[in-house]
């Protein structure tokens, strides 16, 4: 069978719309608009040749309607897939593995560039095994990067590169160059690949929700890549190249997926797992899940519920997607879950060695504390003498830190460092001892 980006033309999309149902052809015309639109816009600064521009265009649509032909697997795929001829349906899926994968052999080469597809069993997760391993791998990321907290400088995640010397020996070329990719492209190309073969399942819209929860901000910030590109020498030591031609065809073929999603997906699938979404985090005890789920519910309802074609015409029946949407979006209780997932460093463990000035201040500063933190045990002056401020010559106050010792949640015994100080009177005289302020330093008291 002839590949269906060599059959498919501008003309013969037109022609394609209507020879199907008058409904189902409105919707493809307007999706075809908003892939040459897309197309367009990404061709932009990198190909001003208007072939190449057209192209392009061309090779989205192919994706485009790639979920609605009736292919059949090759000789080639039957003798090297074992699935290739499976009819079974696999969970979640609308699909049978015949189908999807009969699909993957007429995948664009430009969004999917790793061809034939049965040469590459583990960046397509092929097989019953494999199911799984896109979301394992991706969860197993994600708990990285929410558990790392924003705004430190403690670096960020980095996500490197994986190549034919790293073990995926399946990454090489038909001429036998050695090829590397992003380390995540382990979940994004395979999820991708499942959604333009059967987009309207679970699997799929789940999947597009895990990658618009992927390139959410909390994830971006925190999230770098060890080289910024994605096409050309990926990595000269080792001799790898990427496969890719022009380095942004990842999140293209992601943004594509989106686009579809709004047009072409069914608007009560995409409802349904809203919904799932949201109630799955609800229920769920695991600090990470339960933070991905709502990043993920909250995108799908913002970047595709809200935008899909028939959103108008079915807001009636949304409201429960509209009132979690609307409680959890940017509010604090999205912070507090957001929030829960992030793994503080331990800090480290001392014993509390009290100052000189312990002794005569000690029951002092424990009094002044219990009225901010009641559940505060003990505490321990750390000064030997008074530390004096001035405000350049006229001292304004003068100081000592103490540490403060409670039990955290866990029931284990941490401090934290105050500062308390008596105001300049005039004269040589201070005042009367009082709250200052909050130090920096968390500790494990030592016992």
């Amino acid at each position: 069978m002839i590949k269906i980006n060599q059959l498919i033309n501008v003309s013969a999309v037109i022609a394609f719309t209507f020879v199907i149902a008058t409904p189902a052809a409105a919707k493809l015309n307007k999706m075809h608009k908003a892939v040459n639109s897309y197309a367009e816009k990404t061709a932009g600064n990198a190909a001003q040749d208007g072939n190449k521009r057209m192209s392009k265009s061309d090779r989205a649509k192919s994706l485009v309607v790639l979920h609605q032909e009736d292919f059949t697997p090759s000789n080639e795929a039957l003798a090297a897939n074992a699935f290739a001829n499976n009819e079974s349906v696999p969970e979640n899926f609308s699909k049978s593995y015949k189908d999807l994968y009969a699909a993957y052999e007429h995948l664009d080469s430009y969004y999917f560039p790793l061809q034939p597809y049965y040469k590459y069993p583990i960046l397509y997760a092929l097989g019953e095994q494999q199911l799984i391993y896109p979301w394992a791998r991706f969860l197993k990321e994600a708990k990285k990067i929410l558990a790392f907290p924003v705004g430190t400088n403690l670096g960020d995640i980095t996500i490197g590169l994986v190549g034919y010397d790293d073990g995926v020996t399946e990454l090489v070329s038909a001429d036998g160059q050695k090829l590397a990719m992003h380390a995540d492209e382990l979940f994004r190309y395979p999820m991708a690949a499942r959604f333009f073969a059967d987009p309207n399942c679970n699997e799929s819209v789940w999947n597009l929700a895990m990658l618009l929860a992927y390139n959410n901000g909390r994830f971006r910030a925190v999230k770098a890549y060890t080289t910024a590109q994605n096409f050309g020498v990926a990595d000269a030591k080792r001799g790898w190249m990427f496969p890719y031609s022009d380095g942004g065809e990842c999140n293209e073929r992601e943004a594509l997926m989106k686009l579809m999603a709004r047009e072409v997906v069914d608007i009560d699938l995409i409802a349904k797992c809203v919904l799932q979404l949201y109630q799955g985090m609800e229920n769920e005890k695991d600090s990470t899940k339960k933070a991905l789920y709502l990043i993920a519910g909250n995108e799908l309802y913002k970047q595709v519920l809200m935008a899909h074609t028939d959103f108008s015409a079915n807001t009636s029946k949304l409201n429960k997607q509209l009132m979690y949407y609307t409680r959890y979006n940017d509010t604090p209780e999205y912070s507090e879950i957001v929030d829960a997932a992030i793994v503080k460093p331990e800090p480290p463990t001392m014993a509390l060695k009290p100052g000189a000035l312990d002794k005569q201040l000690n029951a002092q500063v424990l009094r002044i504390i219990r009225q901010q933190y009641p559940d505060i045990i003990r505490v321990v002056v750390i000064n030997d003498a008074w530390k004096v401020h001035t405000n350049g010559i006229v001292p304004t106050d003068r100081a000592v830190m103490a540490w403060a010792v409670y039990r955290n949640k866990k029931g284990k015994l941490e401090a934290h460092d105050y500062s308390f100080c008596q105001d300049y009177q005039g004269g040589g005289r201070y005042g009367a001892l009082r709250y200052k302020g909050v130090g920096m330093t968390t500790v494990y008291v030592k016992q």
